[in-house]
């Protein structure tokens, strides 16, 4: 039994890392070094600390056969002598468990930064979505200390996390806590269900199909496999008997494993489908190829998703024009940024619609509008009004 997770263990570990460094690998062929953004570094990080989990749940399982101190009766923990092989991986055990605890929450809200710092170029400039940001932030930072804190302080002093006689007690079992597990699943689903739904609102308001929408809530509704898993870990960690090995690393790797890919799989998907030669097949039903992006600025992509207008240094957004949606399409985020202008039109005003009825291929080309004014200039005058259009691509 071991030996098949131990398998399993690594074996999913050595498949997150080829994502994460595929996912690495397509944004610095697209944006170069300088490029890169907060995000992409973390997911590194996140990478490291999934190493060391996996590695901390093999030698639970592997070297200390699972034990903890939770696995002893009243009667063999006052025969269990001090020092003796038993006594060692128990305790041994006990503190991989907290090890573990602390690597599989340093992963999770790891990555749940990495969503945040994406919706948050993603939804810039979007009226009333900037709070939504920084309550996202708020519940990251509180939520992720609120488990850190209960890792710690569910049983004080911390030595008794550890103890084996007298029974400390189930808030005192690193490795089958039913306290620490409920609380740390609790907000777990709770973050990820606020993360997932941040985007919902600008998909709500899109002048999309109803096809075209439910397509974008399923690429952003991935979290919930890992809340799933989430919720299977802690159903199997709380029913587990009062003597038995516990599952805990176990459950975190695996849940783990998911939280990775999903987390990914947006960015490494495109890249796949670019190496099969698939691409292709979507350019002509208005996918943008990857070579599209503006590689003097890596976080934008030339298109007709949106319109900005500044004027006197303020920025609006309008325009009624929305990019044929292509899910998923080739740099996967497309659609995410065309979401929301297709959002924003539908606050546009007159004027906006008489821009709409230029056509694309006056914006593309940078051509001027109905006025004469030129399209996409560098400069102008006091009290004009530059029009540009942008596309935003970045990553989870």
């Amino acid at each position: 039994m071991a030996g098949n997770f131990i398998i399993e263990a690594w074996t999913e570990l050595g498949i997150a890392i080829v994502f994460i460094l595929l996912r690495l690998y397509f944004r610095f062929s697209q944006v170069g070094l300088r490029g890169m953004t907060l995000d992409d570094f973390l997911m590194l990080f996140a990478g490291a600390l999934y190493a060391v989990e996996t590695a901390a749940a093999h030698v639970i399982v592997a070297v200390w056969l699972g034990m903890g101190n939770n696995n002893f009766t009243p009667e063999q923990r006052a025969a269990l002598e001090p020092g003796s092989q038993t006594w060692q991986y128990a305790v041994y055990g006990s503190k991989g468990h907290i090890v573990g605890w602390f690597m599989y929450t340093g992963l999770i809200w790891t990555l749940k930064a990495c969503w945040t710092i994406y919706y948050s170029r993603m939804t810039d400039g979007v009226q009333k979505m900037d709070i939504r940001i920084k309550v996202a932030w708020f519940l990251n930072g509180t939520t992720y200390i609120a488990a850190v804190s209960m890792i710690l302080f569910k049983c004080w002093p911390l030595h008794r996390q550890w103890q084996i006689n007298p029974d400390p007690g189930n808030n005192c079992y690193p490795g089958a806590s039913k306290l620490s597990v409920s609380f740390i699943t609790s907000i777990n689903t709770i973050t990820d269900m606020y993360l997932m739904a941040i985007p919902l609102p600008i998909i709500y308001r899109a002048k999309l199909d109803i096809k075209k929408k439910i397509s974008l809530i399923i690429l952003f509704s991935g979290g919930w496999i890992v809340i799933i898993f989430g919720l299977l870990r802690c159903i199997t960690l709380v029913s587990v008997g009062p003597t038995e090995p516990s599952e805990s690393g176990q459950w975190s790797v695996r849940e783990s494993f998911v939280a990775v890919l999903v987390s990914n799989t947006p960015m490494v998907f495109p890249l796949l489908k670019r190496w099969a030669g698939i691409a292709s097949s979507h350019s002509a039903s208005g996918s943008y190829p990857l070579h599209e992006y503006d590689k003097s600025d890596g976080s934008k992509l030339k298109s007709i998703g949106s319109t900005t207008m500044r004027s006197r240094g303020r920025k609006k957004s309008r325009g009624g024009f929305v990019h044929p949606l292509s899910i998923p399409n080739d740099t996967a985020w497309g659609s995410d940024e065309a979401i929301v202008g297709a959002e924003q039109s539908g606050k546009a005003g007159k004027g906006s619609e008489a821009v709409v009825q230029e056509g694309e291929e006056r914006f593309a080309s940078g051509r001027g509008s109905k006025s004469g004014r030129g399209v996409g200039s560098g400069s102008a005058g006091p009290g004009n009004i530059v029009m540009t259009r942008e596309w935003q691509v970045s990553d989870a």
